[in-house]
């Protein structure tokens, strides 16, 4: 059961080689890395330097560290890949290692190619190759041809993923590739809850206190991200066989399972070039893949008690911010920080697709469709809602109704004639 009060020096540790199982020297404190897409790096800390450091822990030694909260655990499997320590003139010498999870070993690279093969089916291939458990979601693009030729075995999962719109992420020896919504609901069976419930005390003059310490949100449903902007996506090709052209469009706000009941139209359209289809069907798929990786676009980072349970795409339950914010937000990016004296504290970032009060399910259909614009000019004159289907602004002149905005009002685009 979650509770918005925690214990702050109630977690402890452990750091285990299981090539030199008598080496137990327990660690200052750890730091562990987590983003989407990205590979989790964890940099441990000790007080001290013994020679034993070069001469064993070298890169590729196998290391696992284990951690609780008081109330639930967290582990990380992973490998050794650099050793760094300090000569000068102080007590304290520290001796930073870090490790690379068990994804390590798919920063090989080779000449494979594929023939023939769904994405699904490549990741299944390389997470076997590598001996990580493959948990992986069947899509049924296929491609004729892919290579390894210029790329590592993480970047390729992570180019196949992006190009069916798939998210690729590996827990612990697990490779996960699914679409977002299905990795989402995958660990939304416990979500932990981050609470700010005292807004004047010292957050440290008690033990047990609140969850969040600080939440900071972007209330602002575009942002200009390299990839995956909140945008209408539309692709469009040629039909190798019969020559006729095509073109798929997929929003973001008409895909998938929303979070929050306030969910807001883009603004934008893109169009992705890049993208290569041979067929209607596979625009179509590829399209609303896209989109589905764009709908996340309110984004918020914060501070508060550390919790195993919060990595990348997990769930976690915002309180006590106010009724747009609270609910349920999606992390991307976390730091776990454990110190030997039981202080755990966690930096995150996270996302989600709009705001308002949380739907009663993480999962909900929705079904894509084109957004509507209205004649906001007609409707203040006449006092009559207008059907939101073609119309326009009329004159380049600004208005406003007050008693009719809100985050998931589209706004109308500035016409001038």
């Amino acid at each position: 059961m979650n509770s918005s009060l925690q214990n702050r020096q109630g977690s402890s540790f452990s750091v285990t080689f299981p090539d030199f199982p008598s080496f137990s020297l327990i660690p200052h404190h750890f730091r562990l890395y987590q983003e989407v897409g990205k590979q989790d790096v964890i940099e441990i800390t000790y007080s001290q330097f013994t020679q034993f450091y070069y001469k064993s822990l070298k890169q590729g030694v196998p290391i696992k560290m284990t951690w609780n909260n008081g109330t639930v655990n967290g582990t990380f499997y992973g490998y050794i890949y650099d050793v760094s320590f300090t000569t000068h003139q102080a007590m304290q010498r520290d001796t930073v290692i870090k490790a690379i999870g068990a994804s390590l070993s798919l920063k090989e690279n080779s000449t494979k190619i594929w023939l023939n093969k769904t994405a699904s089916e490549i990741v299944t291939d390389i997470a076997k190759t590598f001996k990580l458990k493959p948990i992986v979601t069947p899509h049924d693009v296929r491609f004729s041809q892919q290579s390894m030729v210029g790329h590592t075995y993480w970047e390729k999962v992570q180019e196949l993923a992006k190009r069916i719109g798939y998210v690729a992420q590996v827990y612990g020896t697990e490779l996960h590739f699914h679409p977002v919504d299905t990795m989402i609901d995958k660990f939304s069976s416990a979500i932990p809850v981050l609470a700010f419930t005292d807004p004047f005390s010292n957050p440290w003059e008690s033990d047990v206190s609140q969850t969040l310490d600080m939440f900071k949100p972007r209330v602002s449903d575009y942002a200009d991200l390299a990839s995956h902007s909140k945008k209408e996506k539309s692709i469009s090709g040629i039909d190798p066989v019969t020559g006729s052209t095509y073109t798929s469009t997929a929003s973001p706000s008409r895909v998938g399972k929303n979070l929050r009941s306030e969910v807001k139209d883009p603004l934008f359209k893109e169009h992705l070039p890049t993208l290569m289809t041979s067929s209607k069907a596979m625009s179509k798929s590829i399209a609303d893949g896209q989109a589905q990786l764009s709908r996340f676009s309110v984004r918020a980072n914060g501070a508060g008690q550390g919790d195993p349970r919060i990595s990348p795409y997990r769930t976690i339950e915002i309180n006590g911010t106010g009724d747009t914010t609270d609910g349920y937000w999606i992390v991307t990016k976390c730091t776990h920080f454990l110190a030997v004296d039981g202080r755990y504290q966690i930096d995150f970032e996270c996302m989600t697709d709009g705001v308002g009060k949380s739907l009663s399910s993480p999962s909900r259909p929705a079904v894509a469709s084109v957004i509507p614009t209205r004649n906001v000019i007609a409707e203040l004159k006449s006092g009559v809602q207008v059907k939101p289907t073609r119309s326009t602004l009329s004159r380049p002149t600004i208005m406003s109704n007050e008693t009719k905005t809100g985050f998931k009002v589209t706004s109308s685009r500035w016409v001038g004639r």
